[in-house]
């Protein structure tokens, strides 16, 4: 019997995400954000949401600079080569939104240990630290433990299962089989700790194209709920392996996230002006976008100088 396809709209799989929710988001500095998804979400309006971010950057960024978001468990949110996430700082220097501070290790150990359903997994790093001192959270985040072999004492991070996980990858097949080429960060953990999750793909592939290179699919299918074709998905971010990052346009947004009023003209043009995905790639141009074409040997673009 021939499964069922999980192929939606970007209209849709954003209803998965629901009020108040939590999510986790795929990508590590300026590459594998699923934006195409993160501008549908803020489009529909979805607000108070939790984020447990590693490193999503953008994704925390536009979601905070239109005020959907009220709490961040995160462990480094910035923009490499460019500064700090301004909108992000300025709302948490005025009280708008709510973080919990953690090193990479822990918060990737507290997905894990959400993956494997266990209430929570020993760490080392954090003690000593404000990270441990400062704990501000809906539930606390990190404990000391009696360890059950010997009589010391170590630390705990606690699991953490987000609502949602939207991964962004290369290419998928209908059943959201799906494979990310390069870093893969921490998929692994967020895929397996979500309640659902939602994969966004570069390109839908047969089940057989999966299949002949099974031995490198990132995202089992069996854990996804929707998938969603968005090719330059993670525009204006980088995909390994597809396209480069549009240092033009992440430079317009950070001159635009100094003042609030030049954010919300920026929305207004880059997000908000369109209906769609396929209206923001259509704005770009294909010239535009093919610049950023990666050359298959070298894994940098055509159009880089």
């Amino acid at each position: 019997m021939r499964a069922t396809s999980k192929l939606t709209t970007l209209t849709e799989a954003v209803r998965l995400v629901q009020p108040g929710s939590s999510l986790s988001f795929s990508g590590f500095g300026h590459a594998g954000h699923p934006l195409a998804f993160v501008r549908e979400l803020i489009r529909q309006g979805t607000d108070d949401l939790t984020l447990h971010a590693i490193a999503e950057c953008w994704p925390a960024e536009f979601l905070v600079a239109n005020g959907r978001v009220s709490r961040i468990n995160l462990s480094n949110l910035m923009f490499e080569g460019l500064g700090r996430c301004r909108a992000i700082s300025r709302a948490v220097e005025e009280g708008e939104v709510a973080v919990d501070d953690h090193s990479h290790l822990a918060l990737s150990l507290r997905l894990l240990a959400g993956a494997w359903n266990v209430p929570f997994l020993p760490v080392r790093s954090m003690a000593g630290s404000d990270l441990v001192a400062v704990q501000t959270g809906v539930a606390p985040k990190y404990a000391q433990v009696r360890s059950p072999f010997t009589d010391n004492e170590v630390g705990a991070v606690a699991a953490l299962r987000p609502d949602v996980a939207v991964i962004h990858v290369n290419q998928a097949d209908e059943q959201g089989n799906g494979i990310v080429s390069g870093a893969i960060s921490v998929i692994d953990a967020q895929v397996r700790a979500a309640r659902k999750v939602v994969v966004t793909a570069e390109r839908i592939v047969s089940a057989d194209e999966i299949t002949a290179a099974n031995q490198v699919v990132t995202v089992p299918g069996i854990f996804v709920d929707a998938v969603v074709h968005t090719p330059y998905g993670a525009h204006p971010g980088g995909m390994y392996d597809e396209y480069d990052e549009d240092s033009a346009a992440m430079s317009t947004y950070y001159e635009a996230s100094r003042s609030r009023q030049a954010l919300v003209d920026y929305f207004a043009e880059h997000l908000f002006g369109h209906a769609d995905h396929a209206s923001y790639l259509n704005a770009l141009g294909s010239r535009r976008l093919f610049s950023l074409r990666v050359d298959p040997a070298l894994k940098i673009a055509r159009g880089t100088k």
